[in-house]
């Protein structure tokens, strides 16, 4: 059979995830702080070991490295360098790695949107993680419940933003994930299939009925609401659009 790839994400944490043997400063804002890539490029022997670990680990399958909270240039090329250094490593020492290793990006800070073609150049795919990306975009932290109500997977922005996305990575032809919490909607899942999107991350659990909720649906009647959300000016417009479209 096939051989499945593993997606393997570099470290993820700061935010509300926390490892107990790194010390961290205290921060005000820890999801604007010390986290994911950050903290990955400042403890640099630890990612060098993260990074090896994975490059040996692609021999026994299919895998890939995925590096988190991207936001400039800069960063995915130190990324890449480093990547480039260790495989020399691994060269001069003889032991084996899958040379034809993608890298690729999380797109979760808004930052990175308008440079996406850019950063393309740079890696081989792309996971749009909604829930940061929700976060940042419409700056509400997602654990307030003061204010919650304000997470919204249907704001224009963010339905805006992730048809941007997707966009350019079809035009410079890169796989694109979506991933988090959006992933799992059903208003949500009708929109992406509206953009084109191939590939969608979510828990175990919620598979079934997603497939079978994708196999119902119209990828035309998805372009054709797709196309009206754009235009539309709030969440509540574009949830009845989308309930006049899904109903049975």
């Amino acid at each position: 059979s096939e051989a499945r790839t593993v997606t393997i994400r570099t470290f993820d944490v700061g935010g509300d995830k926390f490892l107990s043997y790194l010390d961290y400063p205290k921060e005000d804002n820890p999801f604007l702080g010390w986290r994911s890539i950050r903290l990955s490029l400042d403890l640099e022997d630890v990612f060098r070991t993260q990074i090896r670990a994975i490059l040996r680990a692609s021999v026994s399958g299919k895998a890939r490295m995925l590096f988190p909270m991207i936001s400039g240039i800069e960063e995915i090329r130190r990324v890449v360098k480093l990547v480039d250094e260790e495989k020399e490593k691994l060269d001069h020492n003889a032991i084996a790695y899958d040379r034809d290793i993608e890298l690729g990006i999380m797109v979760e800070v808004p930052a990175a949107v308008p440079i996406l073609d850019r950063l393309l150049r740079y890696v081989d795919f792309v996971n749009i993680g909604t829930n940061d990306l929700m976060q940042y975009l419409l700056a509400v932290d997602r654990n307030n419940k003061k204010v919650a109500i304000h997470f919204n997977v249907l704001h224009p922005s963010v339905i805006a933003t992730i048809d941007q996305i997707v966009s350019v990575c079809k035009r410079f032809d890169k796989q694109l994930c979506i991933c988090g919490e959006a992933a799992a909607v059903k208003e949500s899942i009708f929109l992406f299939i509206g953009m084109g999107v191939d590939h969608i991350s979510m828990v175990p659990s919620a598979i079934p009925g997603v497939k079978q909720f994708i196999r119902s649906v119209s990828q035309k009647d998805a372009q054709k609401a797709l196309k009206a959300c754009l235009e539309m000016e709030d969440a509540g417009e574009i949830k009845a659009c989308l309930t006049e479209y899904l109903k049975d």
